[in-house]
Order: C-alpha cells, then sequence, then structure tokens
C-alpha cells in the first residue's frame, strides 16, 4: 500500500500527475518524438477521501502510581523488622517495632495519677453533696460550702490533665509500630535493628505497583489531538507480544522551553504487579477521527518547505499548493 498524506485542495473531480515535467516536455514537443524516442510515462492517481485518525508512536518510561519514603513518627529504638526488602506488604501492617519499655513504664505511672486523682474526686464530690443539704438547713457556713465547690473543680482539671497525659503515651506507644500506609513493594530498607531512630527518620521506600503510569513526551503540535482520557496501547520490550490498554491520565500543562513538548502520562492496570518501575515502554496514541483527503505520497512536489501538486484539468496541467497532514498507509 502506497503511504498517503492529507491535503487541502479544491474539491473537484482531478487526477494527480507524479512526473508532469515529462508530461509537460512530452507535449509541447511531439514532433521530436520521433528523433528522442517516446516520451517517459506519466503516473497518475486520484485523490481520495477516507475517516482518518492520527496514531502517534511514543517512547516513555514506566513508573509506579506512588511512591513513599516512610518515616518513623516519634524517636526510639529499632527492636524488630518485620519485613524483607522486595517483599510485597499489605496496608497498615507493621514494619518496624521501635522499644517501648519506658514508654509503657510512663503509661502505668500516669494510669496510676489518674487513678488516684479520680478517687480523690469523688471523695470531694460527696464532700460537696453534704455541704449542700447542710447549706440548706443553713447548718454551715457559706464559705465551707464555696471551699468544697472550688475543690471539686480544681480536682477535675487535675484529672483531666492525668487523662490528657495517659492518652499522649497510649498514642506515643502505638506510634512506635511504624505501619505501611499503602499495599505495596518494599524498594528500599533504611533502618537495622539496634538503631536509634529520630522522629522523621527514614524506615523504607514503599512503591504500589497496582497501576503503573507511563510518561512520555508529547509534541506541542498534537496537544489538540490528545486529550485526557484518551486510548491508550503500550508495549514492552521486556514482554515480547504483550499489549496493554489504557489511557492518557494526565497531561502536564507546562511545555519545556527547548523542545515544546509536555509531559504526559498514560495510567494502566498492574494489579498482579508484572509490570516492573523503570521498564521501557512504547505507547501509541490515537486522535479523534476525521474526513481526510488523501493522495500518494510521490505526488507531491517539495520546494523550499513548499509543498505542490499538479493536477488535470482538461487537457491541462496547473501546480496547486497543498498544506500536508500526518502520512496514512505505508
Amino acid at each position: 500500500m502506497s503511504q498517503y498524506f492529507p491535503a487541502a485542495v479544491p474539491r473537484f473531480l482531478f487526477c494527480l500527475l507524479v512526473f508532469i515535467l515529462a508530461f509537460c516536455q512530452g507535449s509541447s514537443r511531439a514532433g521530436a518524438e520521433s528523433s528522442r524516442g517516446p516520451a517517459a510515462p506519466v503516473v497518475v492517481a486520484p485523490v481520495e477521501e477516507r475517516v482518518v485518525a492520527l496514531t502517534l508512536e511514543l517512547v516513555g518510561t514506566a513508573v509506579a502510581s506512588r511512591t513513599s519514603r516512610v518515616a518513623a513518627e516519634v524517636a526510639g529504638l529499632v527492636k524488630t523488622i518485620n519485613f524483607k526488602k522486595g517483599g510485597l506488604v499489605t496496608s497498615g501492617a507493621a514494619l518496624v517495632t521501635l522499644d517501648k519499655t519506658s514508654q509503657r513504664l510512663a503509661l502505668k505511672a500516669s494510669q496510676a495519677v489518674l487513678a488516684g486523682t479520680n478517687i480523690r474526686l469523688d471523695k470531694a464530690r460527696q464532700d460537696l453533696e453534704r455541704s449542700a443539704s447542710l447549706k440548706k438547713a443553713q447548718t454551715i457556713s457559706v464559705q465551707n460550702y464555696e471551699r468544697d465547690i472550688f475543690t471539686v473543680r480544681t480536682l477535675e482539671q487535675e484529672v483531666a490533665r492525668a487523662q490528657t497525659e495517659v492518652t499522649r503515651l497510649t498514642d506515643r506507644i502505638n506510634r512506635m509500630v511504624v505501619r505501611a500506609p499503602f499495599t505495596g513493594s518494599i524498594i528500599e530498607q533504611h533502618t537495622e535493628v539496634g538503631q536509634w531512630l529520630h522522629a522523621g527518620a527514614p524506615v523504607v521506600t514503599l512503591m504500589d505497583l497496582s497501576f503503573i503510569k507511563v510518561r512520555v513526551l508529547l509534541p506541542e503540535r498534537y496537544l489538540d489531538e490528545i486529550k485526557v482520557g484518551s486510548l491508550a496501547r503500550v508495549t514492552f520490550d521486556a514482554f515480547k507480544g504483550d499489549v496493554f490498554k489504557g489511557q492518557v491520565s494526565v497531561i502536564i500543562p507546562a511545555a519545556a522551553e527547548k523542545s515544546r513538548n509536555l509531559p504526559l502520562e498514560v495510567s494502566l492496570p498492574n494489579s498482579d504487579g508484572s509490570i516492573k518501575a523503570g521498564l521501557l515502554a512504547r505507547v501509541s496514541l490515537s486522535g479523534s477521527p476525521r474526513q481526510a483527503r488523501l493522495i500518494p505520497k510521490d505526488a507531491l512536489v517539495l520546494n523550499k518547505g513548499k509543498a505542490t501538486v499538479f493536477v488535470i484539468r482538461g487537457k491541462a496541467v496547473f501546480p496547486v499548493p497543498v498544506r500536508t497532514g500526518e502520512a496514512h498507509g505505508q
């Protein structure tokens, strides 16, 4: 099949000449044919109208849908490591456990303080009830009654403070187990048993491969053709013959200053985790179908960046400038 180019040409029936120069020479010098031999053959072809769609081939790289450098929330000594590098962990799984001994002792002390303060508060409330009864009978002074009220309110504040400390220590102990924020694969291990971790120190690098994003660069001239949601076919050199279906999920609205390319991401499911981050990907994108006029590529006459075709009108031949689009066919 010949390769065809869309061309903007007048809308009438005509044929295209490939070697029009030879034709013109043969027509104007017909009398000299006998001395110069037969004229060069002229090839003609009709203009075809078809529904076509842009097919764009781009090369990119597979990256994980998300990657997180999981860190310790509180300081502590690493007691156990519950993962293997390269292994899969589920969301919420314990990755690292810090030594909780001192925090548990502090929690017991705070719980004892809370219990003692509650006992004192219960006693103060009983005293206040008796004081209220005596005040009604006018057998107690107002000053003693108000003192009992003040005692109850003071102990209530102490109970609140003690309860807050118990809650704080409980939360700290819970945070001494570093858990996976999502299901993924352990890519890097950043700590060992016996290491002291400061708050914010990295523990592991976790990568989610349940979805893959393929990053490519889209030339600016195709921005009107390719949209978010456009379907894509993706192949990987690592998987011969396998074709993966995805769609354009992101087009970054900032072109590179020199190349004028826009970063584009194609998302595709990877539930079995077979596609790994960093693989070379070949992405095939399709634009919206449209009506186009097609001519053989050999009919184009290119001169100084301008394209021309020769057309037949009756018995005359005329050059017609055209604007070419993307090639279709072979």
